[in-house]
């Protein structure tokens, strides 16, 4: 069965809570894409490290990561906001709406995504204004991945890209 929203009825459903619980129902129902395990890529011994600060104008102060496959890959997160709170989500691209979504229904005690989200290829904690926090994790295959924040309203501006080579 095809079945589709207009904008407007998006916009609606997505103001109530029951709108949020259909929305993604209506997302799971349209699958996430390729779900098998991507093949590893044989280590190169080099790491790329990346400082990302975040601030009062919701957004990140780097939105183009670019690293080689098989590298290690550190993010260090950095919150210079004066009361916001942020996160930093890497997935595979057309997973960030869907990602957000369940982030929202997990709540703040889960820093706004899902336990165990499958999608999610690293991720740091919801920080606070001040906080830091660093990840580091193996590049995945080479392409194009999405990285945003899953806290309420800010996905919109709060996303960039990073490209494996």
């Amino acid at each position: 069965m095809e079945s589709w929203v207009s904008r407007r009825g998006f916009l609606k459903m997505s103001a109530t809570g029951a709108g949020i619980v259909g929305l993604s129902l209506a997302l799971a129902a349209c699958g996430g894409g390729d779900s098998a395990t991507p093949t590893p890529v044989a280590s190169t011994g080099k790491t790329f490290e990346f400082e990302i600060s975040a601030d009062d104008n919701i957004q990140y102060s780097q939105v183009l990561l670019e690293v080689e496959a098989g590298s290690r890959v550190s993010v260090t997160l950095v919150n210079d906001s004066s009361d916001k709170q942020f996160n930093w989500v890497l997935t595979r691209f057309g997973q960030m709406l869907r990602v957000v979504t369940e982030g929202q229904m997990a709540g703040a005690q889960n820093s706004y995504l899902k336990p165990g989200e499958a999608a999610v290829i690293a991720s740091t904690r919801l920080l606070k204004a001040g906080e830091r926090e660093t990840i580091t994790f193996d590049a995945p295959p080479p392409g194009e991945y999405q990285f945003f924040t899953t806290f309420p309203g800010y996905y919109t501006r709060m996303n960039g890209k990073l490209v494996v080579r």
